[in-house]
């Protein structure tokens, strides 16, 4: 049954239903009215997806050309049955069914849903016209588009999970970061909607009245908070809150777009673990009294990671600017406010921008105007003004740690006649050969999450020309600039990329990169020889076997990222004179008894005790 208060999710058939005609036949009309609904339940904070037996690449270029292709989200555009691909959209969209609308002409494809997906409204286009009524009647606005930004995000950390073994593991290299706020009443609208709409992660289920809840805010026996998430991907926003008296939880709830982040976990256990009677189905989990380690404390510590003394050193004193690598370091040594990161990040469109730490990048935020950069943001729609981040040599730090994996990685290009440059993808797969446009389109190789069109493609070909990966030398030359810029007073560490091969590599972008690595390697060792303030850090040093490796060439084993580490630490007290050192033992970062013996064996090989 048709319940208009109840929906978070329309999720749309196309031929007959968002448009009449069949689109593989030939052209479709979309009403004015379908497409006035879609944008209006965006306006108003309901989010759009698709469920369509059709071409993708097809698709998507029709939504392109009405403007409507970035207003849907998890879209599940492929000729197999609709009733298990709603569910996992469903699932993947960490919402329940009752809170979704399906809209589909086949009287066969709406029942074939509700078996799967019990609860889930279902309806034929007829019921368009009602839903326009209630939509433009809603009061609710969300003008800036928060609610479909957020599951974009969502979207894209779940095209990346799906690249690790396990949960655990893609939320260590997440960068999951807790706020607590605790000027609830600015926030008292924002909190009042999680009380309403949150259901499975809505521990006490309260449904408070705006005034209820502003009385509870003012009691000065009432300790309450609100909880902000943000990642590597992006910023969830207010997804949390909590209100205790008398040593008892009034309110515990969050919302379903951090599920499976465990920060209800974390912020139960940041409480004491009050008392809570829970009412009704929770899917989250209170039983552990740990805290996940993988989250980062306001503060920027990590409450499961080794604690970190430090003398004669400020905060924001080293930067850490980086692809993965160092990346999956820093949850081992982020222990206080001492770094600044910039590793890769989820751009506004939805892509992944890698080239953060590429020295030719870093050259180029240096070299180009304001001007230079805006307009190859402009014209580039795979490019994003982070990518030319300065701050490197803006701010005064002590140490900066950057690598060369993406050097020996990424496609360099330049602009036709003014010389802008920028890295974009892998060097084996060049945007400006049309040989590689339908695959790029397809989506049949790595896109870095960015949707290609052969127009987009070809208005980049007349512009920009491709130069390679970098050499060797053009890296040195880029390291040599780099560290002329920056204050003498300042260390230049430079993570070496592995030179070990993985056997069975299936990524053929990776295959024989160990013999890539050890070219630029064998460079810059020769030149770090003499040069004035440069360190290296070697990752060969504890590249001993294939145990070393996770599940890629460039992911290594958590006992080798710990190893690396304690060797950033080392290079921060030597080159600084600052002291920081470890308060617990040893193997704090080590979660379970794998882990242990994991490092214990790797020590044992180290030292030849095999």
């Amino acid at each position: 049954m048709y319940e208009f208060d109840k929906i978070k999710l329309v999720v749309w058939d196309l031929d007959y239903t968002l448009w009449q005609g069949t689109l593989s036949e030939g052209e479709v009309q979309v009403p004015e009215e379908n497409l006035r609904l879609v944008k209006r339940l965006t306006d108003v904070g309901i989010v759009n997806s698709i469920c369509s037996k059709n071409d993708r690449a097809t698709v998507e270029k029709k939504l392109r050309s009405l403007g409507l292709l970035d207003d849907f989200v998890f879209t599940s555009i492929n000729w197999e049955a609709k009733g298990q691909r709603v569910r996992q959209l469903i699932q993947d969209m960490q919402l329940r069914p009752v809170n979704v609308l399906f809209l589909d002409d086949n009287p066969s494809n709406r029942g074939e849903v509700a078996y799967f997906s019990e609860g889930i409204m279902t309806e034929g286009p007829e019921i368009i016209p009602r839903l326009l009524e209630d939509v433009l009647a809603c009061k609710k606005a969300d003008p800036e588009h928060k609610r479909l930004r957020q599951y974009r995000l969502l979207e894209t950390r779940r095209r990346e999970m799906l690249q690790y073994s396990s949960n655990e593991d893609f939320l260590l290299h997440s960068d999951v970061r807790v706020v607590v706020g605790r000027d609830c009443l600015d926030n008292l609208n924002r909190i009042h909607d999680l009380i309403l709409r949150s259901n499975q992660l809505n521990f006490t289920k309260l449904r408070s009245t705006e005034e209820e809840l502003r009385s509870t805010l003012s009691d000065p026996a009432v300790k309450s908070g609100y909880v902000s998430v943000t990642d590597r991907f992006g910023d969830y926003g207010i997804v949390g809150f909590y209100a205790v008296k008398d040593a008892a939880l009034l309110h515990f709830v969050f919302s379903c777009r951090i599920l499976g982040m465990g920060v209800e976990q974390y912020v139960y256990n940041l409480l004491g673990r009050p008392k809570l009677e829970i009412q009704g189905e929770v899917i989250g989990d209170l039983s552990s009294a740990e805290l996940p380690r993988w989250i980062n404390r306001t503060d920027g510590t990590a409450p499961q990671l080794s604690k970190m003394e430090i003398s004669n050193l400020k905060a924001h004193s080293v930067l850490v600017k980086g692809p993965c690598d160092l990346n999956a370091v820093y949850p081992f040594i982020a222990d206080t406010e001492l770094f600044d990161t910039e590793f890769t990040y989820v751009a506004d469109g939805g892509f992944l921008v890698e080239s953060t730490g590429h020295t030719t990048h870093i050259v180029e935020a240096d070299r180009l105007s304001d001007g230079q950069k805006r307009l190859v943001c402009a014209e580039v729609p795979f490019a994003d003004p982070g990518m030319y981040n300065d701050n490197i040599f803006r701010r005064d730090y002590k140490v900066i740690f950057i690598s060369i994996l993406q050097d020996a990685n990424l496609g360099v290009y330049h602009r036709k006649g003014t010389g802008e440059r920028l890295a974009f993808l892998p060097a084996s797969t060049p945007l400006t050969d049309p040989g590689n446009w339908p695959k790029l389109i397809r989506g049949d190789c790595f896109t870095a999450n960015f949707r290609f069109t052969e127009e987009i493609l070809r208005l980049f070909y007349e512009k920009y020309e491709f130069d390679g990966r970098n050499t060797p030398e053009q890296t040195l030359e880029n390291l040599f600039l780099i560290r002329e810029k920056l204050p003498r007073s300042c260390t230049l560490c430079v993570m070496l990329g592995g030179e070990l091969e993985r056997e069975g590599e299936s990524d053929p972008n990776y295959r024989d990169r160990h013999l890539v690595h050890k070219a630029f390697n064998d460079a810059i060792r020769v030149w770090a020889r003499d040069a004035e303030n440069v360190c290296l850090l070697d990752v060969n040093k504890y590249l001993t076997d294939q145990s070393c490796f996770y599940n890629h060439f460039n992911h290594y084993s958590k006992p080798v990222y710990y190893q690396i580490a304690k060797e950033m630490v080392e290079i921060i007290n030597r080159c600084t004179g600052s002291e920081i050192h470890e308060k617990s033992r040893l193997f704090l970062a080590a979660t379970n008894a794998r882990d242990r013996m994991a490092l214990v064996y790797h020590g044992l090989k180290k030292r030849g005790k095999r």
